[in-house]
């Protein structure tokens, strides 16, 4: 009897998560979708000014020790925090 119980158990905590998602994913997406030109814009200029910026500066040798990759890790990073933003709005899209 136990085994029954625990299965009816599971069977109603999936379906309440189930439908709490469907309830939280719509605005969750509309949220995200009306970001997505800003974030789009914000981080690629990021890529592409820091890469820029860290040559000119490892180039022009300001400084005795600037910190080009670190400058171009940090740029980079905005690529791949894009795809991540990419990647969940795919997830809540589906």
């Amino acid at each position: 009897m136990p085994a029954r119980t625990t299965a009816g158990a599971r069977w109603v905590l999936t379906a309440v998560a189930r439908v709490a998602w469907r309830v939280w994913r719509l605005p969750i997406l509309a949220l995200l979708t009306l970001l997505e030109p800003v974030v789009r814009v914000v981080f690629s200029l990021a890529i592409v000014f820091g890469i820029i910026a860290a040559l000119v500066f490892e180039l022009s040798a300001v400084g005795p020790r600037f910190p080009f990759l670190g400058m171009l890790a940090l740029s980079l990073g905005s690529g791949v925090t894009l795809v991540v933003y990419y990647g969940v709005l795919t997830l809540v899209s589906r």
